[in-house]
């Protein structure tokens, strides 16, 4: 009886030591922190060299440089800005109920402009309650992805526009589109308390959502690189950019 006692008492301790790590500060789970960071170099090479040379063989031989360089200063820039302010802009909102202005559901802060905060030992929260991953890791993986959606464009552009058009127009989609879209599908992790209020729409609706999206820029671009239809390219823009609430 007093050995039963006993192995009952230790299973007891045993199944608690869990609920006190929880009460402490957050411990990152190694095994899905290095998944995301291995995520985030494939997502890379995928962009450098995977993209830019998959781009640079569609085109004319005396072409394949500037495509490359184009991928490769799209990916440098857009990874500039999103340190800059795409991280904060993207995953941070209002602090409070009160703080939340009319702008709160499409775009978030710059509390985390140039990484404020954001520090070593911050964590973010995974969709699994109670595991996490340190922030600069989070960062870091939806950079990649920021760089390879805007270096995607390289494809509906290659020998159409000018090199400064190319950067001016995806610095602008990167601003006006991605930053509003990129918590759709998959916010959650390092958001204050009152960021962004969730869409209410399915998974499957968001990437639908986004892939029309996509579409609608490339009709734009197929517009703007015609001289005599780029009234008609800002007002397809214009009328097929609708936020979802």
């Amino acid at each position: 009886m007093k050995r039963a006692v006993s192995f009952l008492t230790g299973a007891s301790l045993l199944m608690a030591l869990p609920a006190f790590a929880q009460d402490g500060a957050p411990v990152a789970d190694k095994g899905d922190t290095t998944w995301m960071l291995i995520s985030a170099i494939l997502v890379m090479m995928m962009t450098l060299p995977g993209l830019a040379l998959f781009y640079g063989g569609l085109v004319r031989a005396k072409n394949m440089l500037s495509v490359l360089m184009q991928v490769l200063t799209i990916f440098s820039l857009i990874a500039i800005l999103w340190v800059a302010f795409g991280y904060s802009l993207a995953f941070t909102g209002a602090g409070t109920e009160a703080d939340a202005g009319a702008l709160t559901p499409y775009i978030g802060g710059l509390s985390k402009a140039f990484l404020a905060g954001v520090t070593p030992g911050s964590m973010a929260e995974t969709f699994s309650a109670g595991i996490y991953i340190p922030e600069l890791s989070f960062v870091v993986f939806q950079m990649a992805f920021a760089c390879i959606a805007s270096a995607l464009i390289v494809g509906a552009t290659a020998e159409r526009l000018k090199f400064s058009a190319i950067l001016l127009f995806v610095v602008i989609w990167f601003v006006f589109s991605y930053l509003p879209m990129a918590p759709w599908s998959g916010g959650g992790a390092a958001q204050a308390p009152m960021t962004r209020p969730a869409v209410c729409c399915s998974a499957t609706a968001r990437w639908i959502l986004q892939a029309a999206q996509s579409f609608i820029s490339t009709q734009v671009l197929r517009a703007w690189s015609r001289p005599m239809s780029q009234v008609h390219a800002l007002a397809i823009a214009a009328n097929c950019w609708h936020p979802i609430t």
